[in-house]
């Protein structure tokens, strides 16, 4: 598929305000608010998926990785970028309305807005059958493969789609200049993860994009997850990737055992706590049976 680059300047803008720096080790539960990484790249969180940014340290313009909902995009803006109505980009890691939902705040601000063509193609479809809250409004560009911006002080944003996952139009967003990647919901920090298969997701072809991911990116890369755990982080780095992807396969492999026993997709929910092989991943008992339904379909 084609690569498409876009190079362009933008007006200065006020910086915003100064923000938390990301502490060493494993970090309390996140309050609502900013913590900043590297480089001027930062996560945001108050309800729902981790939102990325990055902040120019000139105050002009800025990229946004997902919106949240409506209420919490507002205090993003407000909090990190001081209201300021002009970024260069706002971009999706998926469809699902948690990332999406502030998109019609934050949007209207970005000179461009962009997601996967399947991500575009969900939210199409998930806009078709709303019946309450905010429209979203739909991305302008989408991208196949792979789709690249440079930034007026050189920073690269660079979105890469490895395959289905958690949905099929999963992006990994990388800030290559400070090696810094969004994975989205592609990675739930020891907690069991939602999955979509009615939007193209496939949890045994997830194993595989986290393999790919592993591959592409380095042992410097931290990585911005789209959930965690209580007491988790919603940063890592790429073992936290490798744990994850051990999940994914002790889940399969747990399913398949059981399924050819003859145990039945019932008796298996009601017997199981967690995943043998992956006991860290023991939080959220709904998603864990939805995790052990999905697999049970695919094996």
């Amino acid at each position: 598929m084609r690569r498409r680059r876009f190079l362009y300047t933008s007006a200065a803008l006020t910086a915003g305000a100064a923000l938390r720096p990301l502490t060493a080790g494993p970090l309390a539960f996140a309050p609502a608010g900013a913590t900043m990484i590297r480089h001027n790249i930062g996560y945001y969180t108050e309800r729902g998926g981790t939102i990325g940014f990055y902040r120019p340290p000139s105050g002009a313009g800025g990229v946004v990785v997902d919106s949240q909902f409506p209420d919490a995009a507002e205090h993003f803006l407000k909090e990190v970028f001081a209201g300021d109505l002009s970024l260069d980009l706002l971009i999706n890691t998926h469809h699902h309305g948690d990332h999406t939902g502030g998109n019609g705040v934050i949007a209207p601000r970005s000179r461009a807005y962009v997601a996967h063509e399947r991500a575009r193609t969900n939210l199409e479809k998930s806009e078709a059958e709303r019946t309450e809250g905010e429209a979203v409004p739909l991305p302008e560009t989408t991208f196949a493969k792979d789709w690249t911006m440079t930034l007026p002080d050189g920073e690269i944003v660079t979105a890469r789609h490895f395959g289905a996952g958690h949905t099929g139009g999963d992006a990994v967003i990388h800030f290559e200049n400070a090696n810094v990647a969004h994975l989205g919901d592609l990675l739930f920090n020891r907690r069991f993860p939602y999955i979509d298969p009615g939007a193209g997701g496939n949890m045994t072809n997830w194993i595989k994009v986290m393999g790919k991911i592993r591959k592409a990116y380095d042992r410097d890369t931290v990585f911005i997850f789209g959930h965690a755990a209580e007491s988790y982080p919603v940063t890592g780095s790429r073992e936290d990737v490798a744990s994850f992807q051990d999940y994914l396969s002790y889940l399969r492999k747990y399913v398949k055992k059981e399924k050819r026993k003859g145990t039945s997709l019932e008796a298996l929910k009601a017997k199981t706590t967690t995943i043998p092989s992956a006991p860290e991943w023991r939080f959220g008992d709904r998603l864990r049976d939805v995790n052990l339904e999905v697999m049970w379909e695919e094996v």
